[in-house]
């Protein structure tokens, strides 16, 4: 193999390797330096190297992200793969560093090196790493390792042509509050190791030590009316930093004040909010009880520019901002202001490249010059100045056993300064072949020499099947009667047997193998993508089992993976849950369930069937309410539309139900078309209501023809009938009416009217049914009340039966006799669909009509206790100890006539 170093060789920027593996060339990183005339690594080597198959980014510092458009720029078509976290990451740390590096050109006259259009184009041509962790270029294959440093960062294991290679990235080993320390690859054996050398000449202080020091002080300085100012890398320092601080304070360790966050360490928050699964579980839980682990509502304290000013003119406090080098941004800002003061502070938690401010200013309190140059102005330095050790890289001691550990054939050290790199070089043992290597130069790596033995780390196999489980999203009941769900597995409990996972809504949930049913496939994106995608498939299955081509499925027993191959057409997540879901609601006896794993038996009759969709497969329609509001939606136009509802909800002949005001008017194609179109769009069934709105109706027939009183409806003819003479012009206003409703209309003379057999006529306060209807027995009479009663938005407190002279018939309790004469329309129908004559109840509900007007009269009113109801005078009296707004009076009183019936008597005291 070939290794060129184009930078961060021999130094700490603009760190980026060309490597060739056999036929497969690849570059890791392309970084710029954060100072110095030259910012990026040395491109022209390209010019005499084989064009790359593909750009791998470790992680999204600018150091080594900072040159990748210029790369992009000369390789338009050359893939750039980056870990979900870091591709999101890249969008923020890219722009800032295209930001720096603008004004550093633009303060020395200098060309830059790319422009905005080039970075966004790099930006968008970023692909992904797959979720399980591995990638192949033509016969080279790479494998992704986690190396802790910061949110998303790997290592890469490159393997090819009988050769390993083992890149390391920036590692970090003991873990901090964000993220666990970076996973060792042991005994991997690689013919080389690339390896970092940032602290190779030291070693780190205890981590609980300099933490409680760091919070400490901080309390110290505003204790003493001051602000702390820690400067800090917007990408994993400050994230440390935040909950140190607010970790001391919830143990009560120091006491509460507030924390003002600044620059690009609040967007950079919020995407460490969206990766839970990369946490550490304490913060990941915060996340998920609080919505955020950093920004603390009430008390850290996202700060915009504008408000700068007055967070330096409010009481004291803690600010941390970027960048961490006080290279630029908000942390300049407020050193500026803050460094000529005794009172105040600047913490400094991270490294500091030889020429940064953040640097000098750390020499400052080594007892050198008292003078710092910030932003072209030199401030004397009264302020107190601090550092500590909150490393997010390995050091010297860690660094060396990560080698051993690995044993690699020969070591390159790169990404570190002189003295860093020498020192490593020389505790590195020999059987290692430490190389210290420089910028600009090309290493050739011969393939060692095989051994006759190996060692590999020992398998515990009854963990096996639980180790198998963590990062793949299964699929799970919690009984045996529960809906299927989905979750991530993050680990397990080696003692229990169990594993922890996460809901797509970020809830934690333990199971046992026996409760999974399905491994859909690992998963490393976020968890607002996985909540959206899953959501989207257990809402409504149906447009993703109808992407699945049955017809490839063969008959046979197989695992989920080998039926995914035959009948997907593409390796994605809806069509795998989906195809999950389907798979799950074959009988049992063609499931059988093992560790987790199932095995399926699939026979050309279930193929058939689930290609038609003719099994019970979860979410195959939606749900009903949101359905409901989907045909809404769809009908939202029509204005014959009156509403929808569920039916037989729970069995097997539930449906939709949809509403018109006049039925007749939807012929049996608008029927078929919604029918389908519903059913694609929901996976529901409908049926079509025959209940006329004969409150429409009516009015239709007084608009057409302007006559004063009611029309008789005899609706199973779908006709009406009017007690006056034709009109010698009715015949084009008959026929708008039938158009327009499907009925027709009679007139006096024209056809002799129905009358209900065996009652009175002249029966006060009965509503009858001109046209005869079959009479319901007595239950069903009282259930059809209550939907008719649903149906037409109606109030109705009771149904009952009764008999007059011997003759059945139905009384319906309203709020007052006054509401109910107003549904005289209604009752009729309802004489017709029970086959029943009709009638009120003739008493109000007194308690009732008192509640709802004591619920309508504002508090503001002063009303002085119970309304009185004179029932004979159909009126309401209420005493008020305040006069109300005359427009107010008369909302509430229209209010209570519409409910009630009743006017509203008001008397002031």
């Amino acid at each position: 193999m070939k290794i060129s170093v184009l930078g961060g060789g021999s130094e700490i920027g603009a760190s980026c390797l060309h490597i060739q593996i056999g036929a497969t060339s690849l570059i890791v990183d392309a970084g710029m330096r954060v100072h110095g005339e030259e910012l990026m690594p040395a491109i022209g080597m390209l010019d005499h190297l084989n064009k790359p198959d593909a750009i791998l980014v470790t992680h999204a510092h600018a150091d080594h992200i900072g040159a990748l458009p210029v790369i992009h720029r000369i390789y338009p078509d050359v893939p750039i793969f980056a870990t979900p976290p870091t591709a999101d990451l890249m969008q923020i740390m890219m722009r800032d560093s295209f930001k720096i590096m603008t004004q550093r050109c633009m303060e020395a006259r200098m060309l830059i090196p790319y422009t905005k259009e080039q970075m966004e184009e790099t930006l968008r041509a970023v692909r992904l790493f797959p979720a399980s962790g591995q990638i192949a270029f033509g016969e080279t294959k790479v494998t992704l390792h986690r190396a802790g440093h910061i949110l998303g960062a790997v290592m890469f294991s490159i393997e090819g042509d009988g050769e390993k290679l083992l890149v390391s990235g920036d590692l970090s080993f003991k873990a901090g509050r964000t993220i666990p320390g970076a996973e060792v690859p042991v005994a991997s054996r690689p013919d080389a190791l690339i390896i970092e050398s940032t602290y190779g000449n030291r070693e780190h202080s205890d981590r609980n030590t300099e933490e409680k020091r760091l919070a400490d002080n901080v309390a110290e300085v505003i204790a003493g009316g001051g602000f702390a100012l820690i400067p800090a890398f917007a990408l994993g320092r400050a994230q440390e930093v935040l909950l140190i601080l607010q970790d001391y304070m919830d143990r009560g360790l120091i006491p509460r004040f507030p924390i003002y966050v600044d620059g690009l360490v609040t967007p950079i928050s919020k995407i460490y909010r969206r990766y839970p699964q990369y946490l550490k579980g304490p913060v990941a839980h915060r996340i998920r009880v609080h919505g955020d682990a950093f920004l603390t509502e009430g008390r850290c304290i996202a700060v915009k520019p504008k408000d700068r000013e007055q967070v330096l003119k409010g009481k004291p406090a803690c600010i941390v901002a970027s960048s961490g080098m006080l290279i630029g941004g908000a942390s300049v800002w407020y050193a500026e202001r803050l460094v000529n003061h005794e009172k105040n502070a600047i913490f400094i938690t991270g490294y500091q490249d030889e020429e940064s401010p953040g640097r000098k200013l750390l020499s400052l309190a080594e007892g050198e010059s008292r003078e710092l140059e910030l932003n072209g102005t030199v401030h004397q330095v009264r302020c107190r100045v601090g550092k500590y050790g909150l490393s997010a890289h390995g050091d010297a001691g860690e660094l060396l056993r990560f080698i051993s550990m690995v044993r690699p054939a020969k070591t390159l050290i790169v990404h570190g300064d002189d003295d860093a790199r020498l020192a490593l070089n020389e505790r590195i043992e020999p059987r290692h072949h430490p190389v210290l290597t420089e910028n600009g130069e090309l290493y050739t790596v011969s393939a060692r020499a095989k051994a006759t033995g190996s060692f590999s780390p020992g398998k515990n196999s009854r963990h096996q099947p639980l180790k198998e489980k963590v990062g793949q999203l299964l699929l799970y009941k919690k009984e045996a009667d529960h809906a299927l769900q989905l979750a991530l597995c993050t680990g397990f409990y080696p003692k229990t047997q169990s594993l922890t996972c996460r809901t797509p809504k970020g809830e934690a949930v333990r199971l046992s193998l026996e409760q999974v049913c399905e491994t859909i496939g690992p998963w490393n994106r976020s968890f607002d993508l996985l909540q959206e995608e899953a959501d989207a498939v257990f809402t409504f299955s149906r447009p993703f089992l109808q992407t699945i081509n049955w017809a490839n499925g063969k008959d046979g027993r197989y695992p989920f993976e080998s039926i995914a191959a035959q009948v997907l057409p593409e390796d994605d997540l809806k069509p795998r849950l989906a195809l999950a879901l389907a798979l799950q609601s074959l009988p049992e006896d063609s499931r059988k369930v093992d560790e987790g794993k199932t095995i399926y038996t699939l026979t050309r009759e279930y193929l058939n069937r689930l290609a038609h969709l003719d099994l019970p497969i979860q979410a195959i329609k939606m749900n009903a309410t949101k359905a409901m509001d989907y045909i809404r939606n769809m009908l939202s136009d029509d204005p014959h539309f009156i509403r929808c509802g569920a039916d037989a909800l729970g069995t097997a002949d539930e449906h939709l139900t949809l509403y018109f005001d006049f039925p007749a008017i939807i012929d049996s194609a608008k029927r078929a078309d919604l029918s389908h179109r519903i059913k694609e769009g929901t996976g529901w069934s409908i049926h079509f209501s025959d209940s006329v709105r004969v409150d429409r109706l009516q009015k239709k027939i007084h608009d057409l023809f302007g006559t004063s009183g009611s029309a008789s409806v005899y609706l199973d003819q779908r006709t009406a009938s009017l007690p006056v003479k034709r009109p010698h012009d009715a015949d084009s206003r008959l026929q708008q009416l039938k158009d327009e409703t499907g009925f027709s209309l009679i007139f006096k003379g024209e056809q002799n009217h129905a009358t209900v057999p065996g009652q009175a006529d002249n029966q006060t306060d009965f509503y009858r049914s001109k046209t005869p209807s079959p009479r319901l027995e007595n239950n069903q009479a009282i259930h059809e009340a209550g939907v008719w009663a649903k149906e037409r938005s109606i109030t109705l407190y009771k149904a009952s039966m009764k008999q007059s002279q011997g003759k059945p018939y139905m009384e319906v309790h309203f709020v007052t006799p006054e509401i109910a004469r107003r549904h005289e329309t209604d009752m009729e129908e309802l004489s017709w669909r029970t086959g029943l004559p009709v009638t009120y109840a003739k008493n109000p509900k007194q308690n009732e009509i008192i509640r709802m007007v004591s619920e309508h009269i504002p508090d503001g009113w002063g009303m002085k206790k119970n309304p009185s109801l004179h029932i004979a005078q159909t009126e309401v009296m209420v005493k008020l100890s305040v006069q109300p707004p005359e427009d107010e009076l008369q909302h509430v009183c229209d209010k209570i006539d519409q409910l009630t019936g009743y006017r509203l008597i008001v008397e002031v005291r």
